[in-house]
């Protein structure tokens, strides 16, 4: 088979970025803490988790100095947070062994705390670092710890992402039916929780077509990346869909189409240049000097390879670097140069025994055989092919074809067998059923005649027809409060009193011309009113969205009550905000109340407090004000309060009848202020 840079989709570390806004929201709030505190600590591990990758400096610094004030206050848990983010500023500064040591100083603390999810996190980024170093039996052996914990724990998400990334690595190390066994499995996951059209189940799809590229089965090869494309362009996912394009790109050229795969590369090379993709770039230009070599345009080839050899350099990327040196040998040996092409096949072999990986120790040494061969050197290339030879009957034997295929038709008959059980089930039930229904009418005939069967038919489809028309009553009623609760919803979370409100805050702000107040106000308004269209009509949108639209709407409130109020908001370490979705704004309501009802006519500086905490297979989500509390208010509130409560328990009644939970609402009147309580079913997103 051809050498090319085939792109595997590879799930990054568990951490998620954000935009340079947040990082200078985080610094300025950072430098009015000067007391050490639990709540700085928390500002300083937020911080270093953004900066790590734009400037890794300063998020090992900002690590180091979490860690130190964490063991001073003694909170574990916390601590545990800025090891991992100190790992993760260490990887990206190329520091990776000490990297593993912070990740070790995580788990042994997590392990400690029994938080058995972060620690087979932290495994799973260890697993990462071996795969970067192209080390994939100790990187799976990280992700098969990491794999058991949340197999343990029910987490079928987190089991796919790992499962893909375990496959990688057994298909790097030729282990093809292993990875393809482990492929399937994570595919079948995202079947089963209806999680196909994800970014993460493309990604899966795709790395299945390389190991059938691999294996030179290139109709299903082509299968598959193609159904990997059409996710991927439904999401818009620029990096999946340059990567398909690339592993597309590779296949044609396997089969003798350069002209048509160096179209692909280029339609790659665009989108990766565009998000700044280095070694998707990389990948791009080594395919396309690969493919040049197939038209024999030479130089052509080598100006590509010489380019991407130094970018792989300095990616450190060793299997790369194998690939693009047996390129460059493959040219100088078809454009007559035997001994370059002799030292680039040397290089090559030798890159690829750093990485145990054997199809590309046997790809060379048949390419050293040929070399050899033309330099008259007959003894050492029948050495180098016979070698050759052997390495590929370990990984291409028909055993182990064979192997493949028996996985294949034992997945493809467990999802038959689950139809056709649930087919046989149904018609074993309605004979069941005929054959009762025929005793009862055979007895009914002895004992009291034919007359009376028939009328107990006829009763019997009356009834049910009755108990039908019923039932669509009620479902017609349902859908009409479902439809009814959504609109009322959508015209609380729209409170003209609040939009003509900020709108004279901001004509105010004008008269004064003060310019700067003006445009940060109305910037933060068509932020809230363009969210609060886009998300109020979906069903759930996930909990990092919905913060994001209150921290909005108190930012706006507080402005105009000329910062008369603080606010915070926590969230449960146990609830990943990504992957955790609610019904949108349903706290909005809540933290108005809390605003208008409670703050408004206190005396005291006003504070909001939101939590949102995890419960077993639910979520409670709270709203806690210090202000004067429902009695003190009671004189003065509109019918909002009530509505915005009487809207909020509609829809927790809709969302128990459809999803079959027990959520609710509570309300709890303290001394000072009152906590709303908001408990709904725990729905994760993958």
């Amino acid at each position: 088979m051809k050498s090319s840079v085939r792109y595997i989709f590879m799930v990054c570390s568990f951490i998620c970025f954000s935009q340079q806004q947040k990082i200078d929201a985080l610094e300025s709030k950072l430098e009015t803490m000067t007391v050490p505190s639990a709540a700085k600590l928390d500002v300083i591990n937020e911080l270093s988790t953004y900066v790590h990758q734009s400037n890794p400096e300063k998020g090992l610094q900002l690590s180091t100095e979490a860690i130190a004030l964490a063991k001073s206050l003694h909170l574990k848990d916390k601590e545990a947070i800025a090891y991992k983010n100190k790992a993760l500023s260490l990887i990206a500064l190329s520091q990776d062994s000490l990297a593993i040591v912070a990740y070790n100083e995580a788990i042994d603390i997590q392990t400690a705390r029994e938080a058995w999810n972060q620690v087979a996190r932290m495994h799973y980024n260890k697993g990462l670092i071996y795969f970067g170093q192209s080390n994939y039996p100790k990187a799976n052996a990280h992700h098969f710890k990491a794999l058991a914990i949340f197999e343990k724990e029910k987490d079928s998400f987190l089991m796919a992402v790992v499962l893909n990334s375990i496959g990688i690595n057994q298909m790097y190390q030729s282990l093809y039916p292993e990875a393809i066994d482990t492929y399937l499995k994570a595919s079948k996951i995202h079947e089963q929780t209806n999680t196909t059209n994800t970014d993460r189940h493309a990604a899966i799809l795709a790395n299945i077509g390389l190991l059938y590229s691999r294996l030179e089965k290139y109709e299903e090869a082509l299968k598959y990346y193609n159904k990997s494309l059409e996710i991927n362009k439904k999401l818009d996912t620029k990096i999946g869909i340059a990567n398909t394009l690339t592993n597309i790109g590779n296949l044609y050229d396997d089969i003798k189409q350069p002209e048509k795969a160096i179209a692909y590369y280029k339609e790659s090379l665009v989108i990766m240049e565009s998000i700044n993709n280095k070694f998707g770039i990389a990948s791009a230009l080594t395919n396309t000097g690969i493919a040049y070599i197939s038209l024999k345009e030479y130089e052509k080839a080598l100006g590509y390879l010489n380019q991407t050899k130094v970018l792989f350099k300095a990616l450190d990327n060793t299997i790369n670097l194998a690939i693009v040196h047996e390129s460059i040998g493959t040219a100088y040996l078809e454009s007559g140069a035997f001994l370059k092409a002799k030292s680039n096949f040397e290089s090559a072999l030798l890159y690829s025994e750093e990485i145990k990986n054997i199809e590309r120790q046997a790809s060379v040494l048949e390419n050293l055989a040929l070399v050899n061969a033309k330099l008259q050197n007959y003894k050492v290339a029948y050495n180098n092919q016979t070698e050759a030879k052997k390495l590929k009957d370990r990984f291409m034997s028909s055993e182990k074809k064979e192997e493949i295929a028996k996985l294949e038709a034992k997945y493809e008959y467990e999802k038959k067998e689950a139809t056709l059980t649930a087919v046989h089930d149904k018609k074993q039930a309605l004979q069941e059923a005929e054959i009762t229904r025929h005793k009862f009418i055979k007895n009914t005939s002895i004992y009291a005649g034919s007359s009376l069967a028939i009328g107990l038919i006829i009763g019997f489809i009356l009834y049910k027809k009755k108990q039908e028309a019923i039932t669509i009553t009620k479902e017609t009623a349902f859908n009409l409060k479902v439809s009814n609760t959504e609109l009322k919803a959508l015209r609380a979370q729209m409170n003209p009193h609040f939009i003509f409100n900020s709108l004279n805050s901001i004509n105010a702000y004008i008269a004064k011309n003060d310019m700067k107040n003006a445009s940060n106000y109305l910037t933060k308004f068509s932020k809230l009113m363009r969210e609060t269209l886009e998300k109020s009509t979906k069903k759930e949108i996930t909990l990092n969205e919905d913060i994001s639209i209150l921290k909005t709407y108190l930012d706006i409130e507080n402005k105009r009550a000329n910062n008369s109020f603080t606010y915070t908001i926590n969230i449960d370490e146990n609830i990943d905000p990504e992957n955790t979705l609610i019904p949108p704004m349903i706290l909005q309501p809540f933290v108005e109340n809390s605003i208008i009802h409670g703050l408004r006519n206190s005396a005291q500086n006003g504070e909001i407090t939101i939590h949102y905490i995890r419960k077993d297979d639910m979520i409670i989500c709270s709203v806690e004000d210090n202000g004067v509390g429902r009695e003190a208010s009671a004189k003065t509130k509109n019918s909002k309060h009530s509505l915005g409560m009487s809207i909020t328990k509609s829809r927790i009644e809709i969302i128990n009848k459809i999803k079959n939970t027990n959520g609710n609402l509570h309300i709890i009147d303290k001394p000072n202020g009152t906590k709303i309580e908001v408990k709904l079913p725990l729905t994760l997103a993958f």
